[in-house]
């Protein structure tokens, strides 16, 4: 299926880089991303550490940089299939009550999906654009939110016009 060649790039990034050799029924687009997968350096490192996905680290930088997940907030993290977010936000606002002397915040995950359980986050399936979804949602945290997070994405169907008006819809 794939093969590793040396990378000569001259970015140091990784010694081998996987190629996919066939499509084997796939579309080129898929094979492409199949690449990118393979050779993702935050696809390893995430799977090295036990991340639920490579997004966490986005929001790892972003916590990082302006400590918005502190312990005792209230979090919601809407589109949250897979989890690797909530994964960060539970650590973060100590929602296990693990670090103790420091207040226990929640993680509510929302997603049209079902979402694998995780110790210290709560995960619903849910239309957040559905009507009375805010107030279900402040009734699962027991209050408003003091985070929320989003990682969202219009359903496309490849009409520029109606995609751009389904993400700004989202952003409404």
């Amino acid at each position: 299926m794939a093969r590793r060649t040396k990378n000569t790039s001259g970015r140091g990034q990784r010694d081998l880089k996987v190629r996919v050799k066939s499509a084997r029924g796939r579309k080129l687009s898929s094979t492409r991303w199949l690449e990118r997968q393979l050779n993702d350096p935050y696809v390893k490192r995430a799977r090295d550490e036990g991340m639920r996905g490579r997004a966490a680290y986005k929001i790892l930088e972003l916590d990082d940089r302006f400590r918005f997940l502190v312990p005792g907030a209230r979090v919601v993290d809407l589109g949250s299939a897979p989890g690797g977010w909530a994964q960060v936000a539970v650590e973060r606002v100590n929602a296990l009550g693990e670090s103790p002397g420091k207040a226990q915040g929640r993680v509510l995950g929302i997603d049209l999906q079902e979402v694998e359980p995780l110790a210290g986050a709560e995960f619903h399936v849910l239309d957040f654009m559905a009507d009375g979804a805010d107030e279900r949602l402040k009734a699962w945290l027991g209050g408003p939110a003091d985070v929320v997070m989003s990682d969202m994405a219009a359903a496309s169907c490849g009409h520029k016009q109606t995609d751009h008006l389904r993400i700004m819809a989202l952003c409404e």
